[in-house]
């Protein structure tokens, strides 16, 4: 049986965005919302690993610290040549992460190894890649937080799997990169959501193959998050804060130099949210009209979805390209 009614901080995936969650956390704190439980996928892992140390605002500090210095310290560095080598030689990565377990596991304190150690609840996803199911450390108090940290961040290709008894695991947020589900099931019932949302940036120069990969990926797995904030703000006597921070879209993996910036960004939208707080709505990406849209190769434009059960042949006049569902909580606009 799992406590209900508990207060939950669910930290989305993101990457080297990992020091928005960082402003975003040191908000709440001083504004005395701590937590009781906390669920995170792949960075949310990290930073969730890493906060359910100890929810204070000392902690937080030290949380920045840890961004600073996985800058100086160049965990990883992608790089082009290298990939396409690890391509050619069959290897099912193209960044090694023995660096990045190795900093996980000297960064936390010496008698935190497993998630009993921890003074609170913390859940960490991964996914089976064979058959995209999802997994999750956290019940079995016994389980070593390294691994389990590392699991959820391995981004298939660019990071190895997790292999056990011959079989892959992989980061978290390919399915659930804002874990909300996992919190309610586990008895949160009032969620403060960090997600390091997506959003389309018009000033993204997609110019090489890592890029072009990445971005690919981004819509898809965000609309997975939008499900599972739709359906959070369906269950009943669930109170979810959604505080959807967008900045830094586009920064190149491995790039840390810009953690500062990202940690009075994160502090910024959330106090903003705190100042006029909003439960139960969601932040959506923003949607084009056609009009808006770029043109299309000769002969081609937007794809207009029928609406009310009325199916007619596509036009290319002026009309409405839907880009996301519809809430069945209440819609906000995305605070600048």
């Amino acid at each position: 049986m799992y406590k209900t009614s508990m207060r939950a901080f669910v930290l989305s995936g993101g990457g080297n965005r990992g020091p928005l969650h960082v402003g975003a956390v040191k908000a709440l704190l001083e504004a005395g919302i701590v937590p009781e439980l906390i669920a995170g996928s792949s960075a949310g892992a990290l930073n969730g690993a890493y906060l359910a140390v100890e929810p204070s605002l000392a902690q937080v500090e030290r949380m920045a610290q840890l961004w600073r210095d996985a800058g100086r310290q160049k965990l990883f560095t992608p790089s082009p040549l290298k990939a396409i080598s690890n391509m050619l030689r069959g290897r099912d990565h193209m960044v090694d992460n023995r660096a990045v377990r190795a900093y996980v596991a000297r960064s936390l304190p010496s008698g935190v190894r497993t998630f009993g150690d921890l003074p609170m609840p913390l859940y960490v996803t991964l996914v089976h890649l064979l058959t995209q199911t999802l997994y999750v450390y956290g019940d079995d108090r016994s389980a070593p937080l390294v691994d389990a940290v590392v699991t959820s961040a391995a981004v298939p290709g660019f990071f190895p799997p997790t292999y056990a008894k011959g079989q892959a695991f992989v980061d978290g947020g390919v399915i659930s990169n804002l874990p909300l589900k996992l919190a309610v099931v586990r008895g949160a019932r009032e969620i403060w959501a960090i997600d390091l949302s997506f959003e389309v940036d018009p000033s993204a120069k997609l110019t090489n193959v890592l890029d072009i990969a990445g971005y690919t990926t981004k819509r898809p797995l965000y609309s997975n998050c939008l499900r599972e904030l739709e359906w959070a703000v369906q269950q009943p006597g669930v109170t979810l804060h959604h505080i959807s921070i967008n900045a830094f879209q586009n920064i190149a993996l491995g790039d840390f130099s810009k953690s500062e910036a990202m940690f009075a960004e994160g502090e910024r939208v959330a106090r903003n949210y705190l100042a006029r707080p909003a439960p139960n709505s969601i932040v959506y990406p923003r949607t084009y009209t056609a009009q808006s849209l770029p043109p299309g190769p000769p002969g081609s434009w937007p794809f207009v979805e029928p609406t009310l059960g009325v199916f007619a042949a596509p036009s290319p006049s002026p009309a409405r390209l839907r880009m996301n569902g519809h809430a069945n909580g209440t819609q906000r606009e995305r605070a600048e």
